[in-house]
């Protein structure tokens, strides 16, 4: 069940964190209108996007996990996005793939598994 962080991650974190961007780039680039087809994106629950990352990372950090089960975790969240990315690709093409490509970097840039030190 260890494994299942991963695809938390990739929803909630995913979405949480690029959604924003990614909502307004999939809106404009597909004509759509009153957040139609975008509703994922939204987190009326959560105000603060920043405070909900910072203690989803402190609960991250503070999970009894060997090296090897953070390493799965991560290979694990590097599939769900490619595979995120391939069903995006198939249903609307190469452009809301590359901005999901991007956002994908983007956060992987950011070093957004700290807990492996």
């Amino acid at each position: 069940p260890y494994l299942m962080v991963a695809h938390q991650y990739t929803r909630y974190l995913g979405d949480l964190f690029g959604g924003q961007m990614m909502s307004g780039m999939a809106r404009r680039s597909l004509s759509l209108e009153n957040g139609d087809g975008t509703a994922f994106y939204t987190f009326d629950d959560i105000p603060s996007a920043k405070d909900f990352i910072t203690e989803w990372y402190t609960s991250l950090n503070a999970l009894d996990l060997t090296q090897q089960q953070k390493e799965d975790i991560v290979d694990e969240a590097n599939l769900v996005f490619e595979l995120n990315i391939d069903v995006l690709q198939e249903l609307t093409g190469s452009p809301l793939k590359a901005m999901l490509t991007l956002a994908v970097n983007s956060l992987k840039e950011k070093r957004l598994w700290p807990f492996l030190g």
